[in-house]
């Protein structure tokens, strides 16, 4: 059965904001990740992302400091998966206006074995595709995590992911905001140019052959508006209990703007936990992304953390890459990422989108090279 026209649209317009050398392999990104319900097309369908790299890290700390803590480098050459994942997915038609939508899917670490890698670690639900939008059930990415991936682009799952910074306390590691909602109920429509994505999680915490306990639920909401080659985005977020640190509640706001081979990009984002000083604080930062050449685009950002209660803990993520589409399905990159910290501050480099997480000491400055593949199936 083939979807409603108005989600192709829709699909379409997502892209139109991309630089045309890079729609093919950012679909991955937009498709799959933040709306993965439509990337369905089969009654049953294998699909997965394998993200291959070769990096190196350092995180600016002694070889005796490295020695003892195992994501602390002294300068160490590495191999990482950087989110690979496997896949099923399908559709029941019901009629003409109806479809079930269903979809298991599994993180994949192939630089190593995790006892973790088991069915459902990433985005898989039942759903129904119906005329009044797409509603999902099971463990999904929250709408405002899905924002940030948005925003991020090319950098997503790389050495360059900001989510090592946005969304991420100062004391490196701990709560963080860019999650997947745990036993979710989540719908999505559309109002013209206006795309809506509504999300309530039972319990955030998980309850595994247990009562959802609702005193740890969430509510997510993302808005993104796209009437030409301006698109904005909003999001926000609430946590009755965020991992024992209290209530939290988080907005993000976003602008990009493509004009011809240029696209900039601009995000903010406001962290209110109610028990937890590190990631209480502000955050904003910028993005650039130019086709140099056919299939070749040149990406760069800045994003800065503003000083919290802790004291002294801001920080500067800076990134900068070469992208490649060497065919619809492969992307190649090369990548320079660093964090500067303040004294107080101990943000990472690399992070859990990237798989290889590489922290630093406080008023450290980590940074890391890569070089990687990415290739879609």
């Amino acid at each position: 059965m083939k979807k409603p026209c108005c989600q192709k649209i829709i699909a379409a317009g997502l892209f139109a904001a991309l630089p045309l050398a890079g729609q093919a392999a950012e679909i991955q990104v937009l498709e799959q990740v933040l709306h993965p319900e439509r990337a369905i097309t089969k009654k049953v369908e294998l699909y997965g992302a394998l993200r291959l790299s070769v990096d190196y890290a350092d995180s600016d700390v002694s070889k005796q400091e490295a020695d003892a803590n195992p994501n602390l480098s002294d300068g160490d050459l590495g191999v990482s998966s950087n989110t690979s994942m496997i896949g099923f997915r399908g559709e029941v038609p019901y009629d003409d206006h109806y479809t079930f939508l269903w979809q298991y899917e599994q993180q994949v670490d192939i630089d190593d074995t995790d006892a973790g890698d088991v069915w459902t670690t990433r985005d898989s639900f039942l759903g129904l595709d119906t005329p009044a939008g797409t509603f999902l059930i099971g463990r999904i990415n929250t709408p405002f995590k899905n924002m940030g991936v948005s925003y991020l682009g090319y950098f997503n799952t790389t050495i360059g992911d900001t989510h090592a910074l946005l969304g991420a306390g100062s004391v490196g590691g701990g709560p963080r905001l860019d999650l997947l909602g745990s036993n979710s109920l989540n719908w999505k429509f559309d109002l013209a140019d206006l795309n809506v994505a509504l999300q309530y999680s039972t319990d955030q915490s998980g309850s595994i052959r247990a009562v959802d306990d609702n005193d740890r639920d969430s509510a997510s909401v993302w808005l993104n508006w796209q009437p030409g080659d301006l698109r904005l985005d909003g999001a926000y977020i609430h946590y009755s209990d965020f991992y024992a640190t209290g209530s939290l509640e988080a907005w993000r706001a976003a602008a990009k703007y493509t004009l011809g081979a240029l696209t900039l990009g601009a995000i903010y984002e406001d962290v209110q936990p109610d028990n937890y000083a590190p990631l209480d604080r502000r955050a904003y930062g910028a993005q650039a992304v130019f086709k140099v050449a056919p299939r070749w685009n040149l990406a760069g950002q800045w994003h800065h953390a503003e000083e919290s209660a802790v004291g002294d803990d801001e920080a500067d993520q800076y990134s900068v890459g070469v992208f490649h589409s060497l065919s619809p399905s492969v992307l190649l990159h090369a990548m320079y990422s660093m964090t500067r910290n303040g004294d107080a501050a101990a943000y990472r480099v690399m992070d859990y989108a990237h798989g290889d997480r590489v922290g630093t000491a406080s008023g450290g400055a980590p940074w890391a090279v890569s070089v990687g593949a990415q290739l879609k199936f």
